[in-house]
C-alpha cells in the first residue's frame, strides 16, 4: 500500500515542498492542515482543518502508514508546529521529503522530518537530525552537522566539518568556511561569508560576516 502524507503548512515553502513530493512518488498527499485564510494550496490539496482539528483528521487514518511534514520555511513556526503535533499524537511519524534531483551520499545519516530540495548535494558523514530544511542548490560539504530545526536558503555553500545549531539560517546565497561552528537561533545574512565561529542567539552578515545583533529566542 502506498504512503499517505499530510502537509502541515499553506504558503510558498509548501508548494514546494508538494512539487518535492509530486517528483518522488514516493507518497499520495491527502491534504493541508493550516490556515484557510491563507490559500496557496487551495487549488491543489484538499484543506483538512486547522490545527485544532487534528485529532479529528487523523482519527480515520491508518497511521502506520500515513506521515506528515512541516512544510513550513520559517524556523520557530516549524518548531512550534512539529511540537504541538508530537504532543497530540506521539506516535505520529514524519517523512523525510528528498527531491529526486538531489545528491545525498550513501553515509548521509537522516533523522526525521526533513526536506532536501532540487538540486542539493550532502557530502559523505554529514549528520541531519530534525525537521532540518535544506533549500534549492544547497552544497553540504563532508561531515557536517546541522541539527534539528535548522535550514539553509537556496544557494548556499558550506566546507567540511560545518556545525549548524538549533533553529539556525543560513541565508540565501551564504557561504561558510570549513570548521565553524554556527550557535543555536542564528542568523547569516544572505550572500555573508562566514570565516569565524559565530554565538548562539544573534545575526550575522557581511563579507567576512559580522554579529550586528542579538536575536531573540524564537524571533
Amino acid at each position: 500500500m502506498k504512503k499517505k502524507i499530510i502537509l502541515f503548512g499553506r504558503g510558498g515553502h509548501a508548494n514546494i515542498i508538494l512539487d518535492s513530493i509530486e517528483s518522488t512518488k514516493s507518497y499520495i498527499p491527502i491534504g493541508y492542515i493550516g490556515d484557510k485564510n491563507y490559500l496557496s494550496l487551495s487549488n491543489k490539496l484538499k484543506y483538512l482543518g486547522s490545527m485544532k482539528n487534528f485529532k479529528e483528521v487523523i482519527k480515520n487514518l491508518d497511521l502506520k502508514t500515513t506521515f506528515g511534514i512541516v512544510a513550513i520555511a520559517a524556523n520557530p513556526m516549524r518548531k512550534k508546529v512539529a511540537e504541538e503535533v508530537n504532543k497530540l499524537n506521539k506516535d505520529f511519524k514524519w517523512a523525510n521529503i528528498i527531491h529526486p534531483s538531489s545528491v545525498i551520499s550513501r553515509s548521509v545519516k537522516l533523522g526525521f522530518g526533513n526536506m532536501i530540495l532540487a538540486g542539493s548535494i550532502i557530502c559523505a558523514g554529514t549528520i541531519i537530525h530534525n525537521h532540518v530544511s535544506i533549500n534549492t542548490g544547497t552544497y553540504i560539504d563532508h561531515d557536517n552537522n546541522l541539527l534539528d530545526f535548522s535550514s539553509t536558503g537556496p544557494g548556499v555553500t558550506t566546507g567540511g566539518n560545518v556545525k549548524l545549531g538549533k533553529g539556525s539560517f543560513l541565508g540565501i546565497g551564504s557561504a561558510v568556511r570549513h570548521k565553524i561552528v554556527i550557535g543555536n537561533n542564528t542568523v547569516v545574512g544572505g550572500q555573508s561569508f562566514v570565516c569565524k565561529d559565530c554565538e548562539s542567539n544573534s545575526v550575522y552578515f557581511g563579507v567576512p560576516s559580522k554579529r550586528i545583533r542579538k536575536r531573540k529566542p524564537d524571533e
